[in-house]
């Protein structure tokens, strides 16, 4: 069983979707979490998840924890599996509340947001981590071939 959660087929394409995922959302979590990159920090960010967005606080606490922690486990491949299926749960729930705004992004500033199509990239390379694994050069590789 915990053989199965670290197993990962050997491949070099994983690491170039773990340290993209893990680029993009890093400084989003470390925005919330630390107030990092322009960000306003846990507690702001704990008040608008619960008493704006009206999300549960232990939903909102995972969501700046997958974001934060998620993405350094990415770098790592450490835990790949269930760090892409928490971003990936993560963005579900961030597009889902743009798609008011639209498909796009907001290149030119003339919309009241950000479409979802971020979203979807990195939706669909959470769930390839997922399935995949860690691929080569990631500790849970390691950790499998250690397992037998």
């Amino acid at each position: 069983m915990i053989q199965n959660f670290f197993f990962t087929r050997e491949s070099i394409s994983p690491l170039f979707l773990r340290i993209g995922i893990a680029i993009c959302i890093f400084p989003h979590g470390a925005q919330k979490l630390l107030g990092w990159f322009g960000g306003v920090g846990y507690e702001a960010s704990m008040d608008f998840f619960v008493n704006t967005a009206g999300f549960p606080t232990i939903l909102a606490i995972l969501a700046i924890a997958a974001e934060f922690f998620g993405s350094i486990a990415l770098v790592f491949g450490f835990f790949t599996r269930f760090a892409a299926f928490g971003i990936t749960a993560t963005l579900s729930v961030a597009g889902w509340t743009h798609k008011e705004i639209g498909f796009f992004m907001n290149w030119f500033g003339n919309q009241g947001g950000e479409g979802f199509e971020y979203h979807i990239l990195v939706i669909s390379m959470g769930l390839a981590l997922f399935f995949f694994g860690g691929g080569s050069w990631s500790l849970d590789s390691w950790i499998s071939n250690h397992l037998d």
